[in-house]
């Protein structure tokens, strides 16, 4: 059983009431709560699941084969099945044993691979509270608590009491703020003052001139009240609300960023049997595709119109379940600041929690695709160490915060509440070289459009040669965008680079954060005085090809004055 502190946690108490609950659990091992065995099993059902993907093709061959697929032998199978992952739950419950004692948390787990985690507060950088929807009714979470430089979460309490959880993050990000680096508290006691001069001059609408430097930075830190009254608004923890999503703004997420087609991608095998079993329904009703595609059946105008109700209706359905994604995904979200962190909490059914720190996040990324910038909104990313080697959804992952389909002067003001004074949309990029287009027209696009075209010309099939021709002006469009939408610019405080093809992607960082320049030239950029900058930062590497060597060379430098002179602490 649980301990006695962790059990007198009752999931409807919380610090607000006023009850004082102790985190320490002493010097005995504590097991979780019995409804840990269903986090346990469903953990065991992903990871098969994950690695069914890999077997797709054989079971839809099996799928062929097999017609009868409810049958007694089948069923008895998926029995089995869920049995032994339901007995696998029951002895991953029985072994998993944990501690917190003397600020660190101590974990046992594993039944065949045993492990043991100790993990001092001083060390945690995150602490995510989610609350899986089969813990909700009885008010279990789950605690995820991440460090720097992990390759993924370091340990998990699988399940305690919610105010537990609660209490338990409220002590460690203490104990981690006490912990840190005189100068790193000074950055963040700037950037909070900073931020809070700005929310002043927005609800006044004057600005002090030992705010900015300069009257255009004053003027673009400027929003109307309305939007100012957001960052008055606090939750229950004591929390500044930032933002939240509603429905709307949700099914435009879902409907702009639709990422079912990598869904109908892995379940390509099983398309005939689908089409087998359409096919049957229809001729239930009366209606024989076959006769309806014969010429003599119907005009050329009717089959068009059936084909293209057909594909609005394919592509209505592949949108519902896009926007049932998002909604499940991104339901309930707010984004909140808390001292030096930022919270973002959404979920449908499981309620997910992720937090960083003002001082890590390494780069601003606004992105917006053609559909975005059809209805002017923008996917905001803050991101910090991503390039830890460990891939994770992006609603998931402790190191990266999403804020989904803001409106364009939502995501200037959410930009310039994380970084103070930026502005990622400017005018005044500096465009790289036309040299990059002609650099892929002959590295990339040449040799394989002359095989191509030639190929046809020479077995005189010109339809061969006009799709190759077709295929090659496409590419040649997408690489003329590419170049049109390249820029870099710094303003002294901030470097910012746009990039994209279709759509645009946004990117803002600040300078000292830079952990390395890299400047680059090959033989002929070498001679028209051209150089590739590319700057590496925690999350990663950010480049920028084909600019003048000048240009290049004073952003090289500007990025490591400002890294030697300044020396600040963002861990």
């Amino acid at each position: 059983m649980a301990s006695s502190e962790v059990e007198s946690a009752k999931p409807s108490e919380s610090s607000a009431q006023g009850k004082a609950i102790k985190v320490d659990t002493g010097e005995g091992w504590r097991r979780l709560s019995p409804i840990a065995i269903a986090y346990f099993t469903l953990r065991s059902i992903k990871s098969m699941a994950q690695g069914a993907i890999y077997a797709v093709p054989a079971i839809a061959v099996t799928a062929n084969i097999t017609d009868n697929i409810q049958s007694p032998n089948t069923l008895l199978g998926i029995a089995a099945i869920f049995i032994i992952f339901f007995s696998s739950g029951v002895v991953s419950f029985f072994m998993y044993r944990f501690r917190v004692n003397n600020q660190h948390v101590e974990i046992h787990s594993g039944v065949f691979s045993r492990s043991y985690t100790n993990l001092p507060f001083w060390r945690i950088q995150n602490v995510k509270i989610e609350l899986p929807f089969y813990y909700r009714p009885f008010g279990f979470a789950l605690v995820i608590l991440d460090t720097a430089g992990s390759a993924g979460e370091e340990a998990k309490i699988v399940a305690v009491p919610l105010a537990y959880a609660h209490a338990l993050r409220k002590q460690v990000l203490a104990e981690h703020q006490d912990s840190r680096p005189l100068d790193a508290r000074d950055s963040e006691e700037e950037h909070q003052e900073t931020g809070h001069q700005q929310i002043g001059h927005q609800e006044t609408g004057r600005h002090a001139s030992s705010y900015v430097n300069d009257s255009n930075a004053v003027a673009n830190t400027a929003v109307n009240s309305d939007q100012s009254k957001r960052y008055l608004e606090t939750n229950e923890d004591g929390e500044t609300i930032l933002n939240r999503r509603s429905i709307t703004d949700i099914v435009i997420h879902g409907i702009t960023n639709n990422r079912v087609w990598i869904l109908l991608g892995a379940a390509a095998p099983f398309y005939d049997n689908a089409f087998g079993y359409l096919s049957e329904w229809l001729a239930e009703k009366g209606l024989q595709l076959n006769q309806l595609v014969g010429e003599q059946t119907i005009a050329w105008w009717q089959f068009g119109l059936y084909a293209f109700v057909m594909l609005m209706m394919a592509m209505a359905l592949v949108a519902v379940i896009s926007i049932g994604g998002a909604l499940f995904t991104f339901y309930d979200y707010t984004l909140s600041r808390h001292n030096d962190r930022y919270i973002r909490r959404s979920g449908l059914l499981n309620k997910q929690e992720v937090s960083m720190r003002a001082s890590r996040i390494q780069v601003i990324s606004a992105k917006q695709d053609w559909l975005d910038r059809i209805l002017k909104r923008v996917n905001l990313y803050f991101e910090q160490n991503a390039s830890i080697g460990h891939s994770t959804n992006e609603l998931m992952s402790p190191n990266r915060l999403i804020v989904p389909s803001v409106t364009e002067d939502e995501a200037d003001e959410l930009s310039q509440e994380v970084m103070p004074q930026s502005k990622i949309r400017r005018s005044d990029y500096q465009s790289i070289s036309k040299r990059y287009i002609l650099h892929w027209v002959i590295a990339g696009l040449s040799i394989p459009f002359m095989v191509g075209a030639g190929f046809g010309i020479y077995i005189e099939h010109l339809d061969i040669t006009a799709g190759v021709t077709f295929v090659s002006a496409i590419l040649l469009s997408v690489i003329v965008l590419r170049w049109w939408r390249w820029g870099v610019v710094s303003d002294g405080k901030y470097i910012y680079v746009r990039r994209g093809r279709i759509g645009v992607d946004y990117l803002c960082f600040e300078p000292y954060k830079v952990q390395q320049v890299v400047v680059k030239q090959s033989v002929f950029m070498k001679r028209r005085k051209l150089a590739t900058v590319q700057f590496v930062l925690a999350s990663g590497a950010i480049s920028v090809p084909f600019l003048p060597e000048d240009y290049a060379n004073e952003l090289a430098n500007n990025v490591l004055f400002e890294v030697e002179s300044k020396r600040k602490s963002w861990m």
